[in-house]
């Protein structure tokens, strides 16, 4: 994501969360020249990771490899569309033009011309976010606890 990221001028990316390869990352974005144009903020709680997505214009995953990814579900909860690579259980979430844009993995260019997309086409970012919540509904918490109910009811009337 660095590699788009030094493709599309103008665009900041603010990277939450700590880890192993943190440091590698830092040196990654100052080696790009992006110093000023990726902060870190380390990590956050749930609610500063909630509220982050809601102030942001997208949120960008650049996996090359993903199960079901938790934070895109709440990226989409809160109203905030997703660049993301389609890869596993992302495009079960992720659906292209609708609630994001989805690119191959490992293709710097189709990252960064999806972040450009999002930045200066007219509408389309707006047009992504309002279907974003909507597009992870039946996700929220208590359908998913009705539905489980529902199936173990079913499971025991056997």
């Amino acid at each position: 994501s660095l590699d788009a990221l030094a493709q599309v001028d103008g665009v900041s990316l603010l990277v939450a969360g700590d880890g192993p390869d943190l440091d590698g990352v830092r040196h990654a974005a100052s080696a790009r020249g992006l110093d000023g144009r990726v902060r870190f903020v380390g990590p956050l709680d749930r609610d500063s990771v909630l509220a982050l997505f809601r102030a942001a214009d997208a949120s960008l995953l650049s996996s090359t490899w993903e199960n079901f990814p938790h934070t895109v579900v709440e990226a989409l909860a809160v109203g905030t569309p997703l660049v993301a690579t389609s890869v596993g259980g992302v495009p079960e979430l992720v659906r292209d033009g609708v609630n994001g844009l989805l690119v191959p993995a490992g293709d710097a260019s189709a990252l960064a011309d999806a972040i450009r997309r999002i930045v200066v086409e007219p509408g389309l970012r707006e047009q992504l976010a309002a279907n974003a919540a909507s597009s992870v509904a039946h996700l929220e918490r208590n359908r998913v606890y009705a539905r489980l109910e529902a199936i173990l009811h079913a499971a025991a009337r056997r």
